[in-house]
């Protein structure tokens, strides 16, 4: 059974966090909030999420710095960007920066459900990706094979 998703959700407007955490509760996700880039940073500290929902503007530090201060801790990390301020500078900015995507206010919730199903999915394939290498790592010691034979001579090659 695969595990579940974990998706932390920082914007200042409560009204925003309630309905992004219903929807996302509602898909099956672990779903944690932040009210700020501080309080966002400070779980990330202590607890891993899959995917960062982060608002641009935000009351003290905006969601750009926040943005480069994750991916400087943890490059792997899933952020995707909201405003209700879009400009093409800024998406551009927060994709330079790393982030996954970049989606503006009001956004539609199937809109968005797609999104954070393709994260998932990417991060799925990452672990997935992972597991084969460490799978392939682990057969690569071969020196512990027996066999003389021309075709076992074979498959040590």
């Amino acid at each position: 059974m695969a595990r579940k998703i974990s998706i932390l959700i920082v914007d200042d407007e409560e009204s925003v966090r309630d309905s992004l955490y219903n929807w996302f509760v509602e898909d099956n996700y672990h779903v944690d909030c932040a009210e700020n880039a501080k309080t966002a940073l400070s779980m990330l500290e202590s607890e891993s999420f899959d995917i960062v929902l982060a608002d641009i503007k935000m009351p003290g530090m905006d969601g750009l710095e926040m943005l480069r201060r994750i991916k400087a801790i943890r490059k792997d990390s899933i952020v995707i960007m909201m405003t209700a301020f879009a400009t093409v500078d800024t998406a551009v900015q927060a994709l330079k920066d790393g982030a996954f995507d970049y989606v503006t206010k009001p956004f539609d919730p199937d809109d968005l459900s797609h999104l954070i199903r393709n994260a998932a999915k990417q991060i799925t394939l990452s672990e997935e990706n992972e597991a084969l290498r460490e799978n392939v790592a682990a057969l690569e010691n071969v020196e512990d094979l027996v066999g003389t034979s021309e075709a076992m001579q074979k498959v040590l090659r």
